[in-house]
């Protein structure tokens, strides 16, 4: 029960999250335009690569020490500090050194100012990343899904202040993120302070540790990213900017799928990673056939009303995103299984299988938006896109179905109990609202 309790707090509040983004969204597309709106997403895919690399997987690493007792949270609470602030300091100069040595083409035309405001939130990323897997480490799902919302409401704060009123254009928008960003990334550590002790301290065998467990998982984490995100680098090299920004919104909206299978993912990595693998292999299959139920049939509603929905938030100008949005979603629906299982890998401890499925999507990822955005422009990025999350997913699958020992059926069709528990959830739901009443 408390595993549901978890799992629905979580979703609810990453559905307020992506509501709020969403908003945050329609009003930078709809003010700076696809030219503007492609801006802006380079420029904030740049810190967030940036910080993916520096990570070094030791977010990962402080859920299953702590949850193992390996290591107490204290000592992984003051490790965090130093190393967030080092780590991050240090990629936001390496990447100033190559922006200046380089003047990499396709940042020729965005003004450098933006592009150093992101790069100088790196060191608060890694804070927020490093400190909110601690709170889901100790279970504290409330803190970490308070962490979730809140850049959305601060981020609609700012972007409506420095974006609507101040008309700072992309500048503010990118100011807007970088405010948001610091006050998050404060807050995540400052929740973690009200229960665990944290000490100006770095504990060199820790860290080191960290790292050997970690990058076993990293190495998965900055390929799949890359598997994410490669085509809009791909697309803004072959294409002009403003094809960037069309396809970042059917990126957006087809991604918001995710946000279930996200949620359900988190809490079983915690919940995984301080349990028994009995428990594991009973309750996954469940989990993760009714996570791709709900996320298929959300995805054939967005099917009818996708075209609709572009006119309504964005406007008739970014009707180009229909197409795109169209083809990832066989995708996004595939990699949804992956949001739960790979994060159960992980919480077992074998988070090289992850990273083993996302090297070989990614080397047919690469090839494919190579072949197939000069053919077809970003409809093509999208297609390559489908196909490399259709094979990450075959791969987790066949491995989790190996170690579990569960079938394919078990793990991937829904079953008629299944729908007796969303009769029961809703009974439940309606007689405490009638209890209130």
């Amino acid at each position: 029960m408390n595993l549901l309790k978890n799992t629905l707090a979580t979703f609810v509040s990453q559905i307020i999250a992506v509501i709020l983004s969403i908003f945050i969204s329609i009003i930078i597309a709809r003010t700076l335009g696809p030219t503007g709106q492609g801006s802006y997403a380079i420029i904030l895919l740049i810190p967030t690569l940036l910080t993916l690399l520096a990570n070094m997987g030791i977010g990962i690493a402080n859920i299953y020490f702590g949850g193992q007792k390996i290591y107490s949270w204290a000592d992984l609470a003051s490790n965090s500090l130093f190393s967030g602030i080092v780590l991050g300091i240090i990629s936001a100069l390496a990447f100033v050194a190559y922006y200046l040595s380089f003047q990499p083409s396709f940042l020729s035309t965005i003004v450098a100012l933006n592009i150093v405001i992101a790069v100088a939130a790196a060191p608060f990323i890694l804070l927020k990343n490093y400190f909110s897997y601690i709170l889901l480490g100790q279970q504290n799902i409330m803190q970490y899904n308070t962490l979730q919302i809140g850049p959305g409401l601060i981020g609609l704060v700012t972007v409506i202040f420095l974006v609507l009123v101040f008309s700072y254009g992309l500048f503010g928008a990118v100011l807007a993120w970088f405010i948001t960003t610091i006050i998050i990334s404060i807050a995540s550590i400052l929740l973690v302070w009200k229960r665990t002790e944290i000490k100006i301290s770095f504990n060199l065998r820790l860290f080191k540790e960290s790292i050997q467990f970690g990058v076993k998982g990293y190495f998965g984490n900055v390929i799949q990213f890359l598997n994410y995100r490669v085509d809009l680098l791909i697309v803004a090299y072959f294409m002009s900017i403003s094809f960037v920004g069309y396809y970042s919104i059917a990126v957006v909206m087809a991604e918001a799928l995710w946000y279930l299978p996200s949620a359900v993912g988190t809490i079983i990595l915690a919940k995984t990673s301080s349990g028994s693998s009995d428990e594991a292999n009973r309750m996954t299959p469940q989990i993760c056939r009714n996570t791709l139920f709900i996320t298929l049939v959300v995805a054939i509603i967005l099917l009818g009303l996708s075209r609709y929905l572009i006119i309504l938030f964005y406007g008739s100008t970014y009707l180009p995103v229909l197409t795109p949005f169209l083809v990832l979603l066989p995708g996004v629906v595939a990699l949804s299984i992956c949001k739960v299982l790979s994060n159960e890998l992980i919480g077992r401890g074998k988070p090289i299988i992850n990273t083993i499925a996302a090297a070989i999507s990614l080397s047919i990822n690469v090839p494919l938006n190579i072949l197939f955005i000069p053919m077809w422009g970003i409809v093509g990025a999208a297609f390559a896109s489908t196909i490399s999350y259709s094979i990450t997913s075959i791969v987790v699958i066949t491995a989790f179905l190996k170690i579990s020992r569960a079938s394919i059926r078990d793990t991937l069709f829904i079953k008629k109990e299944d729908f007796q528990l969303y009769k029961n959830i809703l009974l439940g739901l309606r007689n405490k609202i009638m209890e209130k009443i």
